[in-house]
């Protein structure tokens, strides 16, 4: 097996072990004890109660106290639990989830979902001053002179929707702003598409949709990181970030992606500009602080990460309105 092949097992067999780590660990012998969620010694580096599996993002995740240990998941599990190598690890996990049809009629739908972007990634063009997706941004003042490559504008995507409670059937085509959503690897995962009219968003019931069967920590990369990363949930509240401090910024698109956000290991430094949603349910703070605690716990080559949770003051603002509120101001001084 080439190591490309090897790669595409794993993924396959990580993707396919999503969730059920529960049933998998019970299933590959690992004692009930370890899986109880209680305080107790880590199967890895011992102790007494340093040690909680929590499956918390659904990978079989644990954590340790220790900060030579620190977390892991199903795979780092398995191997310390049950003493296999990974090699061996990965064969019994693929026995208790299968592995992926090799008929291409057989394809499946996370795999057409990706076909499908990129279809529509290739059918648009890179944002140009002018273009819908130019008059769209500027209209909210995120105008900028050179956007993002990872943005690109669609002359006519067609919108699909339900009418008169029908089957799903196509509705029209717009104007669209498309942005490329890419996993840890880079690779192209999922579009989001923003249906455009007039330089506004089109008045439509899902004028947002993204293209995917599951993001699962991916991310719209704006503008590229070095050590030094912030990242918002929006494309706009990003766009908006960038603007106002003049930073790297990377889209997670809702408040639960950007709590599992994946960060490559050389981001040193991360600046989570959270949304405030006291006047609802407080999920934008939640996720934030959230994604910071992870951050912080994950050690990166010996050393934590330097995480700062930043929020808007004003009840149920983002930081897009932050900005509007800041052009404001500059308009009304002129």
């Amino acid at each position: 097996m080439t190591d490309e092949h090897y790669a595409l097992s794993v993924d396959d067999v990580k993707t396919r072990a999503h969730g059920r780590w529960d049933e998998i660990l019970r299933c590959l012998g690992v004692d009930e004890r370890i899986l109880s969620r209680k305080n107790m010694p880590c199967p890895l580096c011992g102790g007494t109660d340093r040690f909680q599996y929590t499956d918390r993002f659904q990978e079989g995740n644990y954590h340790c106290r220790n900060p030579e240990c620190g977390p892991g998941g199903g795979f780092k599990l398995l191997q310390a639990a049950l003493g296999w190598d990974f090699a061996t690890t990965l064969r019994r996990v693929q026995d208790c989830v299968g592995s992926a049809p090799k008929r291409s009629e057989e394809q499946p739908a996370a795999a057409r979902m990706t076909t499908l972007a990129r279809r529509i990634w290739d059918e648009s063009a890179p944002v140009r001053v002018g273009d819908a997706v130019d008059r769209y941004l500027s209209g909210r003042g995120l105008g900028l002179e050179d956007y993002p490559g990872v943005l690109r504008c669609h002359p006519r995507l067609g919108y699909y929707g339900r009418a008169d409670s029908s089957r799903t059937q196509r509705l029209g085509e717009y104007a669209a702003m498309v942005a490329r959503i890419d996993g840890p690897g880079g690779e192209l995962v999922a579009l989001h598409r923003t249906y455009l009219d007039a330089g506004r968003r089109a008045a439509l019931p899902d004028a947002k949709k993204v293209l995917s069967t599951g993001i699962n920590g991916a991310a719209i990369r704006l503008f590229a990181g070095g050590e030094v990363l912030a990242v918002a949930e929006g494309i706009e509240t990003a766009l908006a970030v960038h603007l106002l401090k003049n930073l790297p910024v990377w889209a997670g698109l809702n408040a639960g992606n950007l709590e599992r956000l994946w960060l490559p290991t050389h981001v040193r430094r991360v600046l989570i500009f959270g949304d405030n949603d006291a006047d609802a349910g407080f999920d934008g703070e939640a996720s934030a602080y959230a994604l910071a605690r992870r951050l912080r716990k994950e050690a990166r080559h010996g050393h934590t990460r330097d995480v700062q949770v930043m929020l808007p003051r004003k009840r149920g603002a983002d930081w897009a309105d932050v900005w509007w509120s800041v052009v404001r101001q500059m308009k009304s001084r002129r």
